[in-house]
């Protein structure tokens, strides 16, 4: 001991001051630190972003399902239209022994066949020897076409009318001679192959104004066609 310092002498390890404890956390503290690491993360996630700009990175957008039936319908809007929608269709008549007699829209290379099967085919009296020699099933139809399928005693009931009672025992007789086509009926009109109840009308209303001269009048002042008009030529005549 230094006894040049006798002060020391009395000096007690009291003397020397207690470290002060530890300094308790705070509540406060605890906030603040997640206030600056949530800043910390914030700026680290800007920072990544700042970086994919600069090196071209893009971002991925996915869609919803909204979304997805929205672009469904604009393609559905852009697309090119429904085939057939500007296809061009034809308008017959179907007269005679069919089931359900009228007029018919038909597409376009449509053939006899066609027509018949669109008024219902044949009805029940239908003749079908008289159908199979008068209609050609497989030619195409035209625009404004009649096509008229033949009844059962059609061939009988043109003499009837002109004054030719039937045979005994009803068979059916031939016409006695071609239909004048100045002075048929249009009943009678009707009867012809082709040629239904609108098509008897033009043929009467075409001869009021100027009477047939011959038989390809028919065809020459647009009444029927020529192909209407081959399936009965030889059954009319003018005079």
């Amino acid at each position: 001991m230094d006894m040049s310092a006798p002060w020391r002498a009395i000096e007690s390890p009291q003397a020397v001051p207690p470290e002060p404890p530890p300094e308790q956390s705070r509540p406060g503290g605890a906030r603040l630190l997640l206030a600056v690491a949530g800043v910390a993360v914030a700026i680290a996630v800007g920072a990544a972003l700042l970086v994919a700009s600069q090196q071209g990175g893009q971002v991925e957008v996915v869609s919803g399902p909204g979304a997805s039936a929205g672009l469904d319908a604009g393609a559905s809007a852009s697309g090119s239209a429904e085939p057939g929608a500007t296809q061009s269709i034809l308008v017959v008549e179907v007269a005679g022994a069919v089931a359900h007699p009228g007029i018919y829209s038909l597409p376009v290379g449509a053939r006899v066949a066609d027509a018949i099967r669109a008024a219902g085919g044949y009805s029940p009296d239908v003749d079908p020897r008289a159908a199979e020699s008068q209609l050609n099933l497989a030619a195409r139809i035209v625009d404004a076409q009649a096509i008229h399928v033949p009844r059962r005693g059609e061939a009988a009931a043109a003499p009837a009318s002109s004054g030719t009672a039937p045979a005994s025992g009803g068979a059916a007789q031939a016409s006695p001679g071609p239909m004048n086509l100045n002075t048929a009926t249009a009943e009678q009109l009707d009867t012809l192959p082709g040629v239904g109840p609108v098509t008897a009308q033009k043929i009467i209303a075409a001869r009021e104004q100027q009477p047939f001269r011959k038989v390809d009048d028919l065809v020459t002042r647009k009444i029927v066609p020529a192909s209407t008009l081959a399936k009965f030529r030889s059954l009319v005549t003018v005079a």
